[in-house]
Formats: structure tokens, C-alpha cells, sequence
């Protein structure tokens, strides 16, 4: 193995008095990162599109649900050019403490890359991915070292203002990152390139007083197999202060024939709010299965998005959460079928106990021209206590006839039959609720390509369970 060193805004207000946060900002990180002309424009539109697109409130449509309040930029956002730089690690025991004790180190992967605070701290990548000509970096440096191949793909998926057609308040804290984006990981496969090993990157925010910012480009080319692993992570604030924010990004790209197995995991610290938007674009006969994994956080808005532009393209999209305490995840999904003969199945299960709180919006699109394709959506909702909430609103909309599309969603306790049988065959109370919360999460769990995170989450899962 070859190791390569390498913002209190209410819901009505758009920027707080005060507020550090501002195009001077946005020079800073520029200035500091080096970027390139093209990037500078990209990071300009992104702040501009920031300023006016209006902050979202209780009345707005897909934010309905979201109480932005605790958002408060001006006592944890720090300027670029203040931000302490992170030494880079030889060895994984050189890294911080905190960092180690949230680090699943029981990991065979073909490469792992680690940020603090943006700054890449630690980058291992196995020969053989590197000599099949895989390209594994933090962004910054690909931006620097791959130019045309970044700027062929950057910000075509998640653009610095929203897409033509969305909602007007589409794209708010997505405009954020595209303007102050610092930190990501750049992956390449080539063409009929098979990478045998997960690769792995993990973002760990360790400074609460600084905002996360992350942006990642995966491109997966045509007829090449990867499994990839993005971990979210944070170190713990201090009690009753402003929580942690960030807005992180990620663009993915498969091509045709191309197969990823992605999984996207958010541990983040109970002093932790933030986003997370990623979008996944399908070439003819690619498929994904991603697996979505919400554990940790105060309040987590996460959507995901694929986009099936190819003929023939399959999406498998499932998702978890737990939630406890007053944990609130805040998920939208996005099956947008966008060419013929296409394929989406989509699955979201949740348990909440205590006075945490899950609100989901779902929509399957089938656009005009998407003849033949069939999409299905699902979301189940385990609540443990009364003081737990679950709110669950899938959509259809069809533009196009021969298609089929269902949806289905549920919320409510455990079973009392299931309990009741698994008592009536020896087994406690306790226990019987245990042994069906789990099973509840398998089949997301199972999905997951990797042995050693399946084994954690069902840990954590555990955990979360505590004794009933």
C-alpha cells in the first residue's frame, strides 16, 4: 500500500445583522485555496444565488416541516482565512483522539481518504486501484491536478443556482456550499475499470465554532464497478451552545453499463445540524444501489436525487434512521425518470423513540418520453413512544402513459401480534421487541456492500434501542 500525504437566523430573516459570513468570506476561501478562474466565477454565482434566493420558513412548500431556527451562523461560522489548517497524518494512530474514537478502524478497503475541518488529515490508496488508473484525491487537489476531467463534471448536477423550473427557494443552502465549498474527494474510475476493494472517505468536522463545507465529485465511467463509502462525522460542542452547522454536497456520475454501490452514512455529534444534497446521474443500462444511513445529529436534512437519463437504468434507493432524544431528520427523495424503459425502487424505514421526530417527502417523476419504466416508494415508520412523531408524504407525478408507479407509507408501534408470537416461543418482552426492531432494518441493512459497516450500524441500531 502507497500512503500520499497530501452560521441565529429565525425562519423569516435572510442574513442576520452582523454576520461574518459575506462575499468577503467567499474571496477568502478562494484566495486561500487557489482556485482557478472558472471556480472563482462558480463560488460568485453561488453567493449571488444565496442572497437572493429567500430563506425557506413554516410556509414554505418542502420546508414545511422544517423549523430553521436553530440555525445560527454568526456564533459558528468562521472566515476562510481564520480557519486552523490540520497536519497531515503518516499513520492512523497520529490522528486526533476525537477523531480516532469515532473511527471504524475494522475496514478492508482499497483506499481511504480523511478531512478535518476541510483539510485532507490522512490518504491511503492501495497499487492496484492506482495502477488501474484511478484517480482518489481530496478535491482541491484534483482541482490543481485534473482540471479538464473535474471541470467536465463540476457543479453540472448541483449547479451554483437551482435548476430551471424548481421552486424558487430551491437550492438555498446548496448555493451556500457552491460558494463556500472547502473540502470534498474527487473519484475517478475508468472505463471498464473494476475496483475490487471499497473506497472510503470520511468528513469530520472537529472545530464546532467553524462551518463544514464539503463537496465531492464521484465518476464512475462507462462499464466500471465501484463500491464507495462517504462517511459525516463531528466532534462534540459544548451543551446549550449553537449547534454545529455545514452544508455538504455531493455529485455523482454513472456512466453507461457502470455499476456503484453507494452508501452514505451521517454520524454526525449531537451538537451537529446541518444538510446534505446529493444527486446521482445514470447513463443507458447503469445501475446504483444506495443506501442511505441516518444516525446522528440534532437536525439532518438530507435529499437525494437520482436521475435516470439513460435507457434502461435501474436505482435501488434505501435509506435508515434512528432517532432518540429530540433528533430530528428532515428527508426528501427524488426519483426522476427522465428517459424510457427506466427502473426505480425506493425504501426509507425509520424508528424513532423518545421525542425525536422524522418528517419525509418522496417523489417519483416520470417525465414525458419515460414510457415503459416503473417506479415504487416506500416509507415505514416505527414509533416507540407516544412522545415520537413521523411525518410521511410520498408523490407521483406522471407525464407519460405505459408506466407503472405505486407508493405506500406507514407509521405506528410494534406489532402486538409480532410481539405476542415471539413471547408465545420463549422469548421476553424486551427481548421480542428488540429482535423485531432489528429485523425491521435488515433489509436496508443487508443492502450494504460492506461487511464491516453493516456490522457497526446494526451496532449503533442496538444501541439505540436500549432497554424497552
Amino acid at each position: 500500500m502507497t500512503t500520499t500525504l497530501t452560521p441565529s437566523t429565525g425562519p423569516e430573516t435572510l442574513t442576520p445583522p452582523g454576520l461574518r459570513l459575506s462575499a468577503d468570506s467567499v474571496r477568502a476561501v478562494s484566495e486561500r485555496r487557489g482556485d482557478p478562474a472558472w471556480v472563482r466565477e462558480l463560488r460568485a454565482r453561488g453567493w449571488e444565488a444565496w442572497e437572493d434566493i429567500p430563506y425557506p420558513t413554516l410556509a414554505t412548500e418542502g420546508w414545511r416541516r422544517s423549523d430553521l431556527r436553530w440555525v445560527d451562523l454568526e456564533s459558528v461560522f468562521t472566515p476562510a482565512a481564520d480557519a486552523p489548517r490540520a497536519a497531515a497524518a503518516a499513520r492512523l494512530e497520529d490522528l486526533p483522539p476525537a477523531l480516532l474514537d469515532q473511527l471504524q478502524r475494522d475496514f478492508d478497503g482499497a483506499a481511504l481518504l480523511i478531512e478535518q475541518d476541510g483539510q485532507p488529515v490522512y490518504r491511503s490508496v492501495q497499487d492496484e486501484p492506482a495502477a488501474q488508473g484511478v484517480i482518489f484525491t481530496d478535491l482541491h487537489s484534483a482541482l490543481r491536478e485534473h482540471p479538464d476531467l473535474v471541470r467536465r463534471y463540476f457543479m453540472r448536477l448541483v449547479p451554483p443556482r437551482w435548476l430551471p423550473g424548481e421552486p424558487s427557494n430551491a437550492g438555498k443552502f446548496e448555493a451556500l456550499n457552491a460558494a463556500l465549498f472547502d473540502g470534498g474527494t474527487f473519484l475517478y474510475v475508468p472505463p471498464d475499470t473494476t475496483v475490487a476493494l471499497p473506497m472510503r472517505s470520511v468528513f469530520w468536522a472537529g472545530s464546532p465554532q467553524l462551518g463544514f463545507f464539503p463537496r465531492s465529485l464521484i465518476v464512475v465511467d462507462r462499464g466500471a464497478r465501484l463500491v464507495y463509502v462517504d462517511e459525516y462525522r463531528s466532534a462534540q460542542g459544548a451543551a446549550g451552545g449553537p449547534l454545529t452547522f455545514g452544508s455538504g454536497v455531493v455529485e455523482v456520475f454513472v456512466g453507461d453499463g457502470a455499476r456503484l454501490d453507494y452508501v452514505s452514512s451521517q454520524e454526525w455529534s449531537g451538537t451537529t445540524g446541518g444538510f446534505l444534497t446529493a444527486r446521482c446521474a445514470l447513463g443507458n443500462d447503469a445501475y446504483v444501489n444506495w443506501v442511505l444511513v441516518g444516525l446522528g445529529g440534532q437536525y439532518s436534512r438530507t435529499t437525494a436525487d437520482v436521475v435516470l437519463q439513460g435507457k434502461g437504468t435501474k436505482a435501488d434507493l434505501l435509506g435508515l434512521a434512528f432517532g432518540e432524544g429530540t433528533q430530528v431528520f428532515d428527508v426528501h427523495t427524488l426519483q426522476d425518470h427522465d428517459s424510457a424503459f427506466t427502473d426505480t425502487d425506493q425504501l426509507y424505514k425509520t424508528a424513532l423513540r423518545d421525542r425525536a421526530r422524522v418528517a419525509y417527502e418522496g417523489l417519483i417523476d416520470i417525465r414525458k418520453g419515460s414510457y415503459g419504466s416503473n417506479g415504487y416508494q416506500a416509507n415505514k415508520n416505527l414509533l416507540l413512544d407516544d412522545t415520537a412523531k413521523a411525518e410521511s408524504l410520498p408523490m407521483l407525478k406522471i407525464s407519460d402513459n405505459d408506466v407503472r408507479c405505486t407508493h405506500s407509507s406507514s407509521v405506528g408501534p410494534v406489532e402486538p401480534e409480532h410481539v405476542y408470537y415471539l413471547m408465545s416461543r420463549g422469548l421476553p418482552r424486551p427481548l421480542a421487541e428488540r429482535v423485531l426492531i432489528q429485523g425491521f432494518f435488515e433489509p436496508v441493512i443487508e443492502r450494504i456492500k460492506v461487511p464491516e459497516l453493516r456490522d457497526r450500524i446494526r451496532a449503533v441500531v442496538d444501541r439505540k434501542i436500549g432497554d424497552r
